[in-house]
């Protein structure tokens, strides 16, 4: 009785208005049988019932999809930042040189973007004196971050942020000839960090901010708690970044 119970209940939502003699007369009744008099019928309650499940599981999804990035802003950015540092380690290595990643604000371009920018250049070293300048190829594209998000200064745990390190000043001549000054963080043939100088980890912190006379102002947190800034660090030795905040 409960399979025969299963079967019908399965063959009414695949064919709601079904008036098959197989099914029984007591659980199934045709539109005209359930509102006689009407000339349209009407939807049945297990019909209903599948209606509002399929929104419930919608309005779920939405709410997941818009409510993530607010609990983790910059969770896009952080991703690519540390893709790009894998990127100068492996091409400091495989060319055997020194490759830096640069952070760029927004006066520190020609482009005079708005927004935070990230690019690799392979240069011949790290200058001893840094007001001399860098001779340098660019390996790739200035890579923006997302308005409203930047690498921002200050120290974590008492390690360095290499954006409170003395700026480097690239020189480039292809595809013409361009200066740079930019925060720089520089890998040596050995995939090791050498700048900011040092011998312990530096901290990189993403974070949503604005920009105020070319300087980065971090925004306020929100009064539900949710963060403001994603932290990472990166190793002297192995050089690879890591999350530090979950």
């Amino acid at each position: 009785m409960a399979e025969s119970a299963v079967l019908c209940f399965l063959h009414l939502i695949a064919n709601p208005h079904s008036d098959s003699p197989e099914l029984n007369p007591k659980l199934v009744m045709s539109p005209t049988q359930r509102h006689p008099g009407r000339g349209n019928p009407a939807f049945s309650m297990i019909e209903m019932t599948a209606v509002m499940a399929i929104m419930v599981i919608l309005i779920a999804a939405g709410l997941n999809h818009f409510s993530a990035p607010a609990s983790h802003p910059g969770k896009t950015d952080s991703d690519m930042l540390a893709g790009l540092i894998d990127q100068a380690r492996t091409s400091a290595i495989t060319s055997r040189s020194c490759v830096v990643l640069a952070v760029a604000d927004p006066d520190d371009i020609p482009a005079r973007d708005p927004r935070c920018n990230l690019g690799i250049f392979k240069i011949d070293a790290v200058p001893t004196d840094l007001t001399e300048t860098a001779k340098g190829v660019m390996i790739t594209r200035w890579r923006p971050m997302e308005p409203g998000i930047a690498l921002i200064g200050g120290k974590l745990e008492g390690t360095d942020n290499p954006l409170d390190a003395e700026r480097l000043t690239i020189t480039c001549e292809t595809p013409r000839h361009m200066t740079f000054k930019v925060h720089a963080i520089a890998f040596d043939s050995c995939g090791k960090l050498v700048y900011p100088p040092g011998s312990a980890p530096v901290t990189l912190r993403v974070a949503r901010c604005i920009y105020q006379a070319g300087k980065t102002v971090p925004v306020r947190p929100n009064p539900s708690g949710s963060r403001t800034e994603i932290r990472m660090k990166i190793g002297r030795i192995s050089a690879r970044p890591y999350r530090i905040d979950g």
